[in-house]
């Protein structure tokens, strides 16, 4: 069932004949989860603001080109049923034109949806656009042949409308089926899952897709009444209108009635006629009381008419309340734009709101429906050796590897609160570590200073995976898999996979010896001792030993560059990109240059929820990742201790200049001094090279 507040989500009304409760909605529609999609929050571009909640649905060329066919298809289909009733030659090759037209645009749009669902019921949502469409234009249908011929539209229009109506049922319910089946044998998906379930329903319900509004009293139902279900429809709201003041009256004089009401479909003390005639079954109830007049009231067959169309006005309300969240999305360049939603107490707000950069909105004319790729600010941070201690602490012990657990289980749920603190999205949990994703950089970098901090204080309390910690930062491109679909009312889980996670991964495999320390831990893993593995690969080792540089080494947390090009990373590394969009930020602020040992760091100055850390960065240079062509690499190191040393020259420009300036500045040797002219040389010998 829908949480309280997904449900008041979905239905704030206010509405004529729908009782907006969990109970109504399950009677209603059976299984509403499986059945209606969830709206999804829509940030402004000051994402601070309270969010929009609805369907983001992108104006595309095809979404306007698809309604203006189906408006042409229909208006033709109108002429043939005309032409049928007139007994007058139909031009059927303009009416199978109008339909491929529309055929091939609905067609690539529902597959679209179809294939990329992914149990996101995007099928539906596309329904839950379109019908808006198809229901304001059948709903003008009877107009529109009017306008064609007076007379026949007068006498025949309902009929020619319904007529139109279920041709265009028929056709449209006939083509999506083949898409199923041809998507469902390709992706060897089960045909029940990949249709669309609202369509299924609104098949159903006539009302659904001929109609977009229904007020109390049932006033545009009248095409309805004679074309449809072909009785008087003027007659059948006028005995309605005296049944709900027959009833008004009858609650007034017969307490037992009264009491009735109360007791059996729980009515609060002030009885509403009119909410117990949408009651079902409160009809039929009545129909059976001494003093009910089946003449001047609803006849036995106009009340199951009543009991029967009553299920319907519920359900067409639910759907038309979805409806109302969808919201149609415009892009202008980079920006994404919509109409202000009229607000609850009536009128309309005449302006445009820009959506955030985050937004993805539904845009059936592409293949994904949502673009999956998004660009997105990422933090990994891997535990050394995690697999190795493990195993030795487990042939310690029983006792010493739940330990080991329960403090590796403390660990990680401190920094989960960090990360969720600053904002920041669990994306993937790593078993030693895990990936956090955010949209800013300085935010990031915050978070790692403040993980690394929390490690080296877990040292300090007996923490036994002790080897050391590896943290990376970068800002690339991520894709989007949807792996479950959300439940009850739940958000969808999404993975990240592509080119930026692979990146970021590379940042945390540590040194480049480390398919060596894989294969010691997968023979330590076997049962293997420790002594003996250690001394066979000792000659490997030594083969490498050159590739270590002792004096980073001796730090407790170090990045460097090896002789071979590979990434050395047991503290922070950082990718370029993500320095360059920390550096357009304007989040931090370059104070000075710093040296330490034979290092040269600017320093940063980071503010964040009244906290203020020193944070040194420097360019290690182009490292070789595994897979990947070769990356310019920054290392970050956390300034806490630097208050002594001694300040070189203060930093100008942006970040990303003064980190350029001063890496060539450091790589490039000094000038050699000029040689003075020696007054005893000839020119010529002053001149050889």
């Amino acid at each position: 069932m829908l949480d309280k507040t997904s449900f008041h989500r979905l239905f704030p009304g206010p509405f004529s004949f729908f009782l907006a409760t969990p109970f109504e909605l399950q009677r209603v529609i059976p299984e509403p989860e499986r059945v209606l999609p969830i709206p999804q929050k829509i940030f402004l571009e000051q994402e601070e603001a309270t969010p929009l909640h609805g369907f983001p649905i992108l104006l595309s060329p095809l979404t306007r080109a698809l309604e203006a066919a189906l408006t042409s298809y229909v208006e033709v289909e109108e002429h043939r049923q005309i032409a049928a009733l007139t007994r007058r030659p139909a031009n059927q090759k303009a009416v199978e034109e109008a339909w491929s037209h529309y055929r091939a645009l609905f067609e690539r749009a529902s597959e679209n949806a179809v294939r990329s669902s992914f149990g996101r019921k995007l099928p539906s949502i596309f329904w839950l656009y379109h019908s808006a469409a198809v229901a304001r234009c059948f709903r003008d249908s009877p107009r529109r042949i009017m306008r064609h011929d007076l007379t026949l539209g007068k006498v025949h229009g309902d009929l020619i409308k319904y007529r139109t109506f279920e041709r265009y049922l028929d056709r449209v319910l006939t083509l999506t089926f083949d898409i199923v089946h041809r998507v469902a044998e390709e992706a060897e998906e089960d045909e029940r899952e990949l249709f669309p379930a609202l369509l299924a329903r609104m098949r159903d319900n006539v009302l659904t897709l001929t109609e977009d509004h229904i007020s109390r009293d049932l006033s545009e139902l009248d095409s309805y009444f004679r074309g449809h279900l072909r009785i008087d429809g003027k007659d059948f709201r006028g005995r309605l209108s005296r049944l709900e003041s027959w009833s008004e009256d009858k609650l007034r004089q017969d307490e037992g009635l009264g009491s009735a009401a109360r007791d059996l479909l729980g009515q609060g003390p002030q009885l509403s006629a009119h909410a117990l005639l949408t009651e079902s079954g409160w009809v039929r109830y009545l129909s059976q009381h001494p003093a009910y007049n089946e003449r001047a009231l609803l006849s036995p067959q106009q009340v199951e008419i009543w009991e029967s169309l009553l299920l319907k006005l519920k359900e067409f309300e639910i759907l038309t309340a979805l409806r109302r969240l969808v919201i149609p999305v415009t892009a202008a360049g980079d920006r994404l734009s919509c109409e202000a939603p009229k607000p609850a107490a009536g009128g309309r707000l005449d302006r445009t709101l820009y959506l955030s950069d985050s937004t993805r909105p539904f845009d059936f004319s592409t293949s994904w429906v949502i673009d999956p790729l998004v660009r997105r600010f990422g933090l990994i941070y891997d535990i050394t050796d995690f697999s190795a201690i493990v195993s030795v602490l487990g042939r310690a012990g029983s006792e010493d590897q739940d330990q080991s657990y329960r403090s590796i289980f403390r660990f990680q749920r401190r920094i989960n609160q960090m990360a969720r603190s600053h904002r920041l999205q669990l994306e993937k949990y790593l078993g030693d570590g895990a990936l956090y994703s955010g949209r800013h950089p300085h935010i990031l970098l915050f978070t790692a200073i403040q993980i690394q901090r929390y490690y080296k204080r877990a040292l300090d309390e007996g923490f036994p995976f002790d080897r050391g910690m590896r943290i990376g930062l970068n800002h690339g491109e991520y894709r989007l898999l949807p792996i479950e679909e959300g439940e009850q009312g739940k958000a969808h889980r999404y993975e990240f996979f592509g080119h930026g996670i692979v990146e970021l991964s590379r940042l945390a495999t540590g040194k480049a010896t480390r398919e060596i320390d894989d294969i010691k831990t997968l023979l330590l893993g076997l049962g293997y001792q420790q002594q003996e593995v250690e001394r066979f690969f000792a000659p490997l080792e030594r083969q490498n030993v050159d590739l270590v540089d002792k004096q980073e080494e001796a730090r407790q947390f170090y990045c460097y560059i090896d002789r071979h090009g590979a990434l050395v990373n047991e503290g922070i590394a950082a990718t370029q990109q993500f320095i360059a969009e920390l550096s357009n930020s304007g989040m931090v602020r370059p104070l000075y240059r710093l040296r330490e040992d034979r290092r040269d760091y600017l320093v940063l100055e980071i503010q964040l929820d009244n906290e203020e850390l020193l944070v040194g960065i420097r360019e290690l240079g182009n490292a070789n990742l595994k897979g990947l062509e070769k990356a310019l690499i920054y290392e970050v190191v956390d300034g806490q201790s630097w208050s002594d040393l001694p300040r070189q020259e203060e930093a100008t420009g942006s970040l990303l200049d003064s980190l350029e300036g001063g890496f060539r500045a450091a790589a490039e040797p000094p000038p050699r001094p000029l040689a003075r002219h020696h007054p005893m040389k000839s020119r010529s010998e002053g001149s050889k090279p």
